[in-house]
């Protein structure tokens, strides 16, 4: 990488970044939506484990949210490569194995349903998501 690849991006105006994060929660929610309707039908409906259900529609919501964080969220990006969908990606099974930790922790020690604590541990991964993708795909 040369010293153009690692610059660091610049500080957002505060409205700037609340708009980011309004459209990125919005866009979080259809992606959460179809990585929730998969979980539901593979799991509940299919009958397949939990953990292979949230990996499925962890990938259904992946893509879901990237197409329209290059679309609508951060309009007008150059994060369209390979490389940044592979940065995008890494950060998302990021978020994937903090979802797996949390549904595990939720499901397996605390006994809850799957389909009642996903919701909350999507709030938590919203979080690392939006800020990591930020910072390393989204800033130019």
């Amino acid at each position: 990488m040369d010293g153009a690849q690692l610059s660091m991006p610049v500080a957002a105006a505060p409205g700037r970044l609340a708009l980011e994060f309004l459209r990125y929660l919005m866009v979080g929610g259809l992606a959460f939506l179809v990585d929730y309707g998969v979980l539901w039908l593979v799991h509940s409906a299919l009958g397949w484990h939990y953990q292979l259900a949230t990996l499925l529609g962890f990938c259904a919501g992946l893509f879901t949210n990237y197409l329209l964080c290059v679309a609508w969220v951060w309009r007008g990006t150059k994060a369209t490569t390979l490389r940044d969908f592979a940065i995008f990606t890494t950060i998302g099974i990021g978020g994937l194995l903090l979802t797996v930790l949390l549904m595990w922790l939720s499901v397996s020690v605390a006994k809850l349903a799957p389909e009642l604590a996903k919701p909350f541990i999507a709030g938590i991964v919203l979080l690392w998501n939006f800020g990591l993708r930020r910072l390393f795909v989204f800033f130019r």
